[in-house]
C-alpha cells in the first residue's frame, strides 16, 4: 500500500510539471495562439506512461518496469564491454597488457551487474565462473565472488511467499522461525526453523519476484548474447543458455527439487559415507522447501576440517567417488556440486561423511552414453588412443584428443607419462594457450557432446576445482577410472565376461604401476649419472623437459 501511494505522487508530480498557460479574459488573437500552444501530444503521452506505471506497480509489482531498468542496465554493460574490446588494438606492443586490463574492467562490470539485476544474472554468472578452463581468470575469479555476494531480502517478501504457497505466515506452521538467512543463494533463501515435533529442519525459501521475472530476464541475457555474437563470431555461448533453460525452469520448482533429494538419496544408498537430508514434505511447496538441518563444515574451509582432524586425503577420495556414481553408474548427476553445497561431517567412526545440498539442477545420462564414458575414461588414464577415438566416436565426438582435455581439464600427450594428478605452472599456460588459441574448437568439441553432457563437464569441472583448492592430495582421474571399471564389469553378466574385466583392471594397475616404476628407474639413473659427473646438471630435469617438448 506505501509503495502504491509513492508511485501516486510521483505520477502525479509528473502530470503537474505539464501546465496549461493560463486563459486571457480579454479578447485578443494571441488568446487563440496561446490554446494552440497547449502540447496535448506531450500531456497524453506523460499519461499513458504514467498509467501504465501506476497499473504494473499495483496490479504486477513493476514486474514490467523492473524487466525494461534490468534490461536497459544490462545492455549498457554489454555495450560498454564490447566498445573495450573493439578499441583495442592487436598490433600495439602493450597490446596483452591491455587485453588484461580489458578482462579486468569487463569482468568487474558483469559482477556489478549481475548484483544489481540478481536472481537469475546471478545464476548465469556462477555458472560462467565455473567454466575457468575456457574463460580468462580475470573473468572467473571476478565472477566466483557471486557465491558469496548473494543478497538476502526482507522478512515481508519472505511472507509474501507463504501466504501465497501455504496461506499464511511461518511462524503459524513452524514451531519457531528466524527471518535471518542462514545462507542467501542466487534464486532463494535458506533459514533455520524448528517443526511442533521440536526438529530443527532448513527452509529453503524462493525470492518472491523469481518466478515473473525469470521469463523476462531470461530472454534479455539471450538476446544480448545474440547481439554480442554478432559482432564477435567467436563468442558463442548463447547456445549453452538455450540448453540450460529446461533445466532451469525445473530449479525453480522446489517440488522438483524435493524428488531429485529422494532420489539421489536411493541412487547414493550403496554409499555409506554418503548423507541426503530428509524432505518434510509437509512443508513444501513449489517455492519453499523443507529439510533436515545439518551441522557440518564447508569442503572449502581446509582450516576448520584440518582442526576437526579429518583427513583431506579421505575426504577427496569420497568425493570423486560419490561423483563417480553418478556419472559412471546411476546416471542421475548433481549439475551443480560447488564447495557449498558439500558439507563434511565426523561420522560415528571418526572418519569424514559427506553432505550433499542443494538437489536443484540435475541430468540424466542413458546407459549408452555412460558405457561409452566409462570406456573413454579408461582408455584415456591407460594412454590407449585407438580405444579414445573408438569410444569418443561412439559418443559422436571427431576430435577425441580435444574432448579428453575438456573432461580432464589438463594436456593430454600420448607419448609421455600418465594423466597428471597435479598442473605446474606450465601446464596451466598451456591450457589458457589452447583456451585462447583454439577457442572455436573448443566451442565446437563442447556442441559435439551430446546435451546431457554439458552438465557432467561442469560437475567434473567443480569437482576437479576442489580437489585442487585442497592441494590435489589424492589422483583424482585414477580413482574416477577405476570407478569406472566396476561400472563396466556391471555389464558382464557371464563367468566368462568375469575373467575379461578382471583381465581388464588387472592390466589397468599394471600399466599404471609399470610407467611409475620406469620413471622412477630413469630419474634415479639420471641423478646417479649426475653424481658421478658423467652428466650435465639438466640431466636431473630432463624428463620433465621431454614432456614439454612435446606441448610445443
Amino acid at each position: 500500500m506505501i509503495r502504491k501511494t509513492l508511485f501516486v505522487n510521483h505520477v502525479r508530480s509528473v502530470l503537474s510539471t505539464y501546465r496549461l498557460p493560463r486563459r486571457q479574459f480579454h479578447p485578443s488573437s494571441r488568446q487563440t495562439k496561446a490554446v494552440k500552444k497547449v502540447p496535448f501530444i506531450s500531456i497524453g503521452i506523460g499519461c499513458t506512461l504514467g498509467g501504465v506505471l501506476l497499473y504494473d506497480g499495483v496490479v504486477n509489482e513493476f514486474t514490467y518496469f523492473g524487466a525494461a531498468t534490468r534490461f536497459m542496465r544490462s545492455l549498457k554493460t554489454a555495450s560498454l564491454i564490447s566498445y573495450d574490446y573493439f578499441m583495442l588494438d592487436e598490433e600495439d606492443p602493450e597490446y596483452e597488457k591491455n587485453l588484461k586490463v580489458v578482462h579486468q574492467r569487463s569482468a568487474d562490470r558483469l559482477l556489478e551487474t549481475c548484483l544489481k539485476n540478481g536472481g537469475l544474472y546471478i545464476k548465469v554468472g556462477q555458472g560462467f565462473a565455473a567454466i575457468n578452463h575456457i574463460l580468462p581468470k580475470e573473468y572467473t575469479s571476478t565472477l566466483a565472488k557471486l557465491q558469496d555476494k548473494c543478497l538476502p531480502t526482507s522478512k515481508e517478501d519472505v511472507q509474501k511467499v507463504f501466504q501465497k504457497d501455504f496461506g499464511t505466515n511461518p511462524e503459524n506452521l513452524f514451531q519457531e522461525f528466524d527471518y535471518t538467512p542462514v545462507a542467501a543463494a542466487s534464486i532463494a533463501q535458506v533459514f533455520k526453523a524448528k517443526l511442533e515435533t521440536g526438529q530443527q529442519v532448513a527452509v529453503k525459501v524462493q525470492y518472491s519476484d523469481l518466478q515473473k521475472r525469470f521469463v523476462s530476464d531470461l530472454g534479455t541475457i539471450i538476446i544480448l548474447h545474440d547481439i554480442v555474437e554478432f559482432f564477435f563470431k567467436s563468442y558463442n555461448f548463447g547456445w549453452i543458455l538455450r540448453d540450460v533453460k529446461k533445466n532451469l525452469v525445473q530449479e525453480l520448482n522446489f517440488i522438483n527439487e524435493g524428488k531429485n533429494v529422494e532420489r539421489c538419496a536411493k541412487d547414493l544408498k550403496i554409499l555409506k559415507f554418503v548423507h541426503i537430508p530428509k524432505v518434510y514434505w509437509t512443508h513444501t511447496k513449489t517455492r519453499v522447501l523443507t529439510l533436515e538441518w545439518i551441522d557440518g563444515i564447508k569442503i572449502s574451509d581446509i582450516e576448520k576440517l584440518e582442526r576437526t582432524k579429518l583427513n583431506l586425503k579421505d575426504i577427496d577420495r569420497k568425493l570423486f567417488q560419490m561423483f563417480s556414481e553418478q556419472i559412471f553408474n546411476t546416471g542421475f548427476v548433481h549439475a551443480d556440486p560447488h564447495a557449498s553445497n558439500i558439507f563434511v561431517r565426523k561420522a560415528p567412526s571418526g572418519k569424514a561423511e559427506l553432505v550433499l545440498l542443494d538437489h536443484g539442477l540435475y541430468e540424466e545420462l542413458p546407459g549408452n552414453i555412460r558405457n561409452n564414458l566409462c570406456e573413454f575414461w579408461e582408455a584415456t588414464v591407460l594412454r590407449d588412443e585407438k580405444s579414445m577415438q573408438k569410444a569418443a566416436n561412439k559418443l559422436g565426438i571427431k576430435d577425441h584428443m580435444k574432448f579428453a582435455e575438456v573432461l580432464f581439464q589438463q594436456p593430454i600427450r600420448i607419448h609421455g607419462g600418465t594423466i597428471k594428478t597435479k598442473l605446474n605452472k606450465d601446464d596451466i599456460n598451456y591450457m589458457q594457450q589452447i583456451a585462447q588459441k583454439n577457442f572455436e574448437m573448443i566451442m565446437s568439441t563442447l556442441k559435439e557432446m551430446p546435451r546431457n553432457m554439458l552438465f557432467v563437464v561442469r560437475n567434473l569441472n567443480t569437482v576437479r576445482a576442489i580437489g585442487r583448492m585442497h592441494g590435489d592430495v589424492v589422483n583424482r582421474p585414477k580413482v574416477m577410472a577405476q570407478y569406472a571399471q566396476k561400472c563396466i564389469y556391471r555389464n558382464y553378466h557371464s563367468v566368462k565376461g568375469y575373467f575379461k574385466w578382471l583381465y581388464r583392471r588387472l592390466y589397468f594397475e599394471y600399466s599404471l604401476w609399470s610407467f611409475s616404476f620406469r620413471r622412477s628407474c630413469l630419474s634415479l639413473y639420471f641423478n646417479v649419472l649426475y653424481k658421478l659427473g658423467r652428466a650435465p646438471a639438466s640431466a636431473k630435469t630432463i624428463l620433465k623437459d621431454m614432456e614439454h617438448q612435446h606441448i610445443d
